[in-house]
């Protein structure tokens, strides 16, 4: 008898059973979060080994591919060194040496022939309008004026004479006794006689001047700087170019600057305008004057204006013969360009100087220069001061060729 197979009966879950449900779920979603997660991590890691290798490989090989291209461009180029012009500032003192001179001096000579008979001052004295110098013996002075008064007592005595003369003709004239030439006559001798009075006066006068000369005096307040003779020294009358002179005088307050300024510079400097000086001898001070005049007309062989600048010297501390610097402190009213002279090309064609453009191609600009400073000159006009000048330029240069820049 046949025994009935049983089958494995499998437990019976509801589709609303709700802890079946929930399990599913749960392991559903675990799963799609672990995907994602290593989805992720993979595009991360994929990014950066991208961009390592960017970095480390073929940035590189751009970065060297546009150095070659650079390269390539420029091999056939000359390379030249490029300088920009320097400016003067517009307010920058114009300093220029100067020479100190007295403000009045003078060389005293003898007025009379003679011998020195005394002296009173020796040089470093100061001496006053009118003061007394030295004497001078002269004998023939002396005697001159004796003679001068001789002949002034005489013609006198015949002027006294002539006048009583006159006067009793005049009488005898009127009672008709004389004649009229007789009377003619005798006031023409008086007339005579006095103009024979009136040249013997001013004999005596010129005599008695030349007298006073005998005393050597000084013509203005100073400061005796030479002394050329001593007592008993023949001294002649004259001038620099027959006699010695006596002596040297000098009045330095104020002193007087004088300075030679270049053509350039000469609107810098109006009669009136400040200046300072100042000398080696004292290096921390300096002395404050006033430009007082120009001399009107320049140098030839210089092209430069001598200008005068007067400065007090109450002290005397500023002597003459002096060496000076001169600071001039009026603005400029044109600034001036410098380059260094290794820019400068002079041939031909002119001076000019080879410039380089902004697509770094050679031009050459014609200039006027000004002064020379031995390492750098002035340029007048044609430059501006942002150009690009090339230095120690070659005769290979040509105009418009394109050039590599250094510097």
């Amino acid at each position: 008898m046949d025994t009935p197979i049983k089958e494995k009966e499998t437990p019976y879950r509801a589709a609303n059973d709700p802890v079946t449900v929930s399990s599913a779920s749960a392991a559903g979603n675990s799963m799609g979060i672990g995907r994602r997660r290593r989805l992720a991590v993979g595009l991360i890691v994929i990014l950066a080994l991208g961009l390592g290798v960017y970095f480390l490989a073929i940035n590189p090989r751009l970065q060297n591919s546009r150095e070659l291209a650079a390269l390539a461009i420029t091999a056939g180029q000359k390379t030249v060194t490029v300088v920009k012009p320097t400016q003067s500032d517009a307010t920058a003192p114009l300093i220029l040496p100067g020479n100190i001179e007295a403000n009045r001096s003078a060389s005293i000579y003898a007025r009379v022939d003679g011998y020195l008979k005394k002296w009173y001052v020796d040089i470093g004295d100061h001496v006053k309008e009118g003061q007394v110098l030295a004497d001078i013996e002269a004998p023939q002075i002396d005697a001159n004026l004796r003679e001068a008064q001789a002949q002034l007592e005489l013609a006198q005595a015949n002027l006294k004479l002539a006048q009583t003369n006159s006067t009793r003709s005049q009488q005898l004239f009127a009672n008709k006794v004389n004649s009229q030439q007789e009377l003619d006559t005798v006031v023409a001798t008086e007339q005579v006689q006095q103009a024979t009075q009136d040249t013997a006066t001013a004999s005596l006068e010129n005599a008695k001047q030349m007298k006073a000369y005998e005393q050597v005096r000084a013509p203005f307040d100073g400061v005796i700087t030479a002394r050329y003779v001593d007592v008993g020294s023949l001294v002649t009358s004259g001038s620099v170019k027959t006699v010695q002179k006596l002596f040297d005088l000098a009045q330095s307050d104020p002193v007087r600057v004088f300075v030679n300024v270049p053509q350039s510079d000469v609107e810098r400097v109006q009669p009136g305008s400040s200046a300072t000086v100042k000398v080696d001898e004292y290096p921390n001070e300096t002395f404050t004057g006033k430009v007082a005049r120009d001399a009107g007309a320049f140098d030839q062989a210089s092209r430069t204006i001598l200008l005068e600048v007067d400065v007090p010297n109450p002290d005397g501390r500023l002597y003459a013969g002096m060496y000076a610097h001169v600071t001039l402190s009026t603005p400029n009213p044109h600034p001036l360009l410098y380059v260094p002279d290794n820019t400068i090309l002079i041939d031909s064609k002119g001076t000019r100087v080879a410039t380089v453009s902004a697509d770094h191609k050679i031009h050459f600009k014609s200039v006027t220069m000004g002064r020379d400073f031995g390492t750098k000159s002035e340029i007048m006009s044609g430059l501006a001061p942002g150009d690009l000048i090339v230095q120690n330029p070659t005769d290979d240069l040509q105009e418009g060729m394109a050039v590599s820049v250094q510097g």
